[in-house]
């Protein structure tokens, strides 16, 4: 098992949160929160950051306060208007991205039209722009995404766009770098998987660099910007290598020790049957070798200046090198 991929579920912060909780609610009405993909990795990170609100969730598990797949059915809500509505829910699965991102906003979408919130945040993803490679790109940067995952999600930001425009709501939204917290899962979670078990194999010579973002610092700046709005990029700043991820997931699960590496020619040779049979060694498949080999990074500088935050390195989170992030258990 991962060491703290399971990374942090926020214990000591959550302990903070709890013995503070009343200096929030004494004197004023508690004010109240619509979240949908509570059970998910950053949804567990918006519940704890939104602490002080009365949470009401939304899904189709049974822990659901209110229970509705929204991939095909409208909720029905209460009649009280909610303070802040966060829509965490979709997935990256390119199958089901058209339904369970696009058609999950505009069923959620609908359901608001007679009761607006005072905010509505949605989570996106760098992915809209559809870049392959570049550096700090911005917000201003075209969108023009290659994959369904990220067409889907600009659609679900137009249908927000258009559902509260001319409208007192306030709508942000989150322009995600890959998140790292606990329930890891996508390619994140098999290049951990790899590392862990020493498939994991480093392109000789290779120094590209990505954008990363631990999960509790996108919920922290859903909390920052809500009552500001506007259109976000999510990234720490920091831009590690691919080694350097690497590297950090080893040193998570305490072992400490060199990756391996491959000269490119080898590692192209090797991709071609093993794209057929990408079991075998994940990480050297076509797919993960063009993802590594290219650098592709975002700026979040305007998330920074307007909201002040200091976001956490992503990499010494990981490598559990940060004395202030507040890891699971300390």
């Amino acid at each position: 098992m991962f060491r703290s991929i399971t990374l942090p579920s926020l214990k000591r912060f959550s302990y903070f949160c709890r013995m503070n909780r009343h200096l929030d609610t004494t004197d004023r009405k508690q004010k109240t929160l619509l979240l949908t993909g509570a059970s998910g990795m950053l949804g567990h990170y918006m519940s704890e950051i939104f602490h002080d609100y009365r949470i009401t969730t939304l899904g189709r598990g049974d822990e659901a306060d209110i229970q509705c797949d929204l991939s095909v059915a409208t909720p029905r809500l209460p009649d009280d208007r909610f303070d802040i509505v966060i829509h965490c829910a979709g997935s990256r699965d390119e199958q089901r991205a058209r339904q369970d991102n696009t058609e999950s906003t505009r069923n959620l979408l609908r359901s608001l039209e007679d009761n607006r919130p005072g905010a509505f945040i949605l989570v996106s993803t760098t992915e809209v722009y559809g870049r392959s490679e570049g550096e700090n790109i911005d917000e201003t940067a075209a969108t023009f995404p290659t994959s369904n995952f990220g067409s889907s999600k600009l659609d679900a930001e137009r249908l927000s766009e258009a559902a509260f425009k001319d409208t007192p709501t306030v709508l942000t939204v989150l322009r995600a770098a890959p998140m790292f917290g606990a329930g890891l899962s996508g390619w994140a979670q098999r290049m951990f998987a790899d590392v862990l078990a020493g498939r994991y194999v480093h392109l000789r010579g290779n120094d590209s660099r990505l954008s990363v973002v631990t999960a509790l610092d996108v919920a922290r700046a859903a909390k920052a910007l809500h009552p500001i709005g506007g259109t976000f990029n999510v990234a720490d700043g920091k831009n590690p290598t691919w080694l350097e991820l690497a590297e950090a997931m080893s040193a998570n699960a305490g072992r400490f020790h060199r990756m391996a590496t491959l000269p490119p020619a080898w590692a192209k040779i090797l991709s071609r049957p093993l794209s057929l049979l990408p079991s075998l060694c994940p990480s050297l498949s076509r797919q993960e070798m063009e993802r590594r080999a290219r650098t592709l990074t975002f700026s979040s500088d305007r998330l920074k200046e307007i909201s002040g935050l200091k976001l956490y390195d992503t990499i010494e989170v990981i490598a559990r090198r940060d004395p202030d992030y507040p890891y699971e258990d300390q």
